[in-house]
């Protein structure tokens, strides 16, 4: 027997036929809601979820009316929906997303409609085939309705060129007094740094990596991103190395000796190997590099033109170099000026250390710690544990116990002097010790500074001519009234008029290119762990204490203020 209950669509709706004379006990909700979900139509969208007991209701009542009419009852009970699809562009172009979502018995979408539809918008460069696939899988097997969001379109941001790095192909002092040797027993001889380190003529020393091209990159709009190349810096052979000939981009040593690393350059020293350092051997003055396997003893000074590296301590002694400066163990040290007044003096604002202990490097500074010591490096001081009541001077970075937020060090106490950056895990100490940080800008290139220095020469000139002509003038009045007198005196005020006038412009000139030197990157003091209370940042006349217990925080000099944030 066939079902009184059957479905048409015209256009996008979809009608509910009853034949004619069929009784309302033969067509409840719950046989018309079987009916549907077995006909072709189920996937459409009901206009109502009650649709099937609202048709009933309907239908019952017009059978009541006209139960003799020849004519079938039908209405309108859903709607077909295609799939549909809405792309959104990213605010920068450089990504699509599209949502797809299911249809109600309508169309699935296909490649070409998303494709097509990518065109509408222009959409040409980083289509992403895959996603658009999931897509169209998606509208065809999910149910009516669901939603999936997928990126079919991706840009691709530009890659700046790397610039030129240099490669240490050789081991310096440093590494050998970092490295103590193996006992038998697989224990480490601290006393023992094993062979002293030694390169022999033609050995290669340092390798430059040329700076690679830029990649551009592309919006999905198809306009190109522009990258920029890496720089390139040259290389700078030192005493004791040359260009290779058979590579331009390596150096290698001209001589036997000790090799010293500072960035770009790389020189062979003569080497000078100490037991220790004390009233037995003098103070040390040597053209190379030297090396103490032990300590340098209270009272002594090292001189030298290449590295210092010390396996031992250095204590309440002075060490100098043109090169790096290496300490395994540790710097110790005293204040010089502990008199009735220290106590005052060290909480002071300005406070500076007068202390025992003093390494001067013209590379950078290492050691373990350091305590009442001056640590004065032109390219960055680190320390492995902490730094308690030194004074630092170096243009580079200050890390200690790591950089960047994996540093774990303490700085506590004293006076660091700095254009570069500051990492360490700890500032400051719970008794609110008074750590003071001066932060200048960092230098100008060397034209620059050169330019500078050839205005203030014409400004002194000017200056001091200035002063000779207003003393003729000064002169002209104990002269007798005449044209000799007129004439003389016009043209010294003649010649007044243009040297203050020159130095008006020079000023100008000298304020123009001071002012472009304080435009500055950012500079950063990155605590990882914890600050305390007593920490004092200086810039010219800007301040900024810390009063309060911190977790980790970022300090930071930026557009010349003073600022703090979060370390999140």
């Amino acid at each position: 027997m066939s079902s009184p209950v059957s479905f048409r669509v015209s256009e996008r709706d979809v009608y509910i036929i009853i034949d004619a004379g069929t009784r309302p006990s033969e067509v409840k909700a719950e046989q018309l809601q079987k009916a549907w979900q077995a006909s072709d139509y189920s996937a459409a969208k009901l206009l109502d979820p009650q649709m099937m007991a609202q048709t009933a209701t309907k239908y019952a009542q017009h059978f009541s009316k006209d139960s003799n009419s020849s004519i079938s009852f039908q209405v309108i009970i859903a709607e077909i929906f295609d799939a549909d699809l809405n792309l959104q562009v990213s605010d920068d172009d450089m990504k699509v997303t599209a949502s797809g979502i299911v249809g109600f018995g309508g169309k699935a979408l296909t490649q070409e409609a998303i494709i097509a539809k990518l065109k509408e918008k222009k959409v040409t460069s980083g289509i992403q085939r895959k996603a658009i696939d999931a897509l169209v899988e998606h509208t065809n097997e999910a149910p009516p309705g669901a939603e999936l969001s997928v990126t079919v379109a991706k840009g691709k941001y530009p890659i700046n060129g790397s610039n030129a790095k240099f490669k240490p192909l050789a081991d310096d002092a440093r590494k050998r007094v970092l490295r103590p040797q193996l006992r038998e027993d697989g224990t480490a001889d601290m006393r023992d740094l094993g062979a002293q380190v030694t390169v022999d003529p033609e050995q290669p020393l340092l390798q430059k990596i040329p700076p690679s091209k830029g990649r551009p990159g592309f919006t999905v709009f198809g306009q190109e991103l522009e990258a920029h190349d890496g720089e390139d810096r040259d290389f700078k052979p030192g005493e004791g190395t040359r260009v290779s000939e058979t590579d331009s981009n390596l150096i290698v040593a001209d001589r036997t000796g000790m090799p010293s690393f500072n960035d770009n350059s790389v020189q062979v020293d003569d080497v000078m190997q100490l037991n220790n350092v004390d009233v037995s051997t003098g103070h040390v003055k040597f053209k190379g590099s030297v090396i103490v396997s032990g300590n340098v003893s209270e009272g002594m000074k090292v001189t030298c033109s290449g590295d210092i590296t010390v396996g031992g301590y250095v204590d309440s002694a002075e060490l100098y170099a043109d090169g790096n400066i290496t300490v395994r163990k540790g710097c110790i040290g005293r204040l010089l000026n502990s008199g009735e007044t220290a106590e005052h003096d060290e909480d002071a604002d300005d406070w500076i250390p007068d202390v025992s202990t003093k390494l001067v490097a013209g590379g950078s500074i290492w050691c373990a710690y350091a305590q009442y010591s001056c640590l004065d490096s032109q390219n960055g001081v680190h320390t492995d544990k902490q730094l308690t009541h030194c004074h630092v001077i170096t243009k580079g970075q200050l890390a200690i116990g790591g950089e960047g937020r994996n540093a774990r060090g303490k700085l506590i106490g004293g006076t660091i002097e700095t254009c570069d950056h500051i990492y360490c895990g700890q500032l400051g100490a719970p008794a609110g010790t008074k750590t003071r940080i001066y932060w200048s800008l960092p230098p100008v290139d060397p034209q620059s500074l050169e330019h500078l220095k050839n205005m203030r020469a014409v400004l002194a000139k000017t200056l001091a001519r200035i002063k000779v002509v207003q003393q003729g003038l000064d002169r002209c009045q104990t002269l007798e009234d005449g044209p000799k007198k007129l004439e003389y005196e016009t043209k010294l005020k003649g010649e007044v008029r243009k040297l203050k006038a020159r130095i008006v412009t020079t000023r100008t000139s000298i304020d123009s290119v001071l002012e472009a030197f304080e435009n500055h990157p950012v500079l950063r003091t990155m605590v990882s762990k914890e600050v305390f209370p007593g920490i004092l940042f200086i810039f010219k006349e800007k301040s900024l204490r810390i009063k309060e217990h911190r977790n980790g925080t970022m300090f930071l000099l930026q557009d010349k203020q003073l600022r703090v944030d979060s370390l999140v």
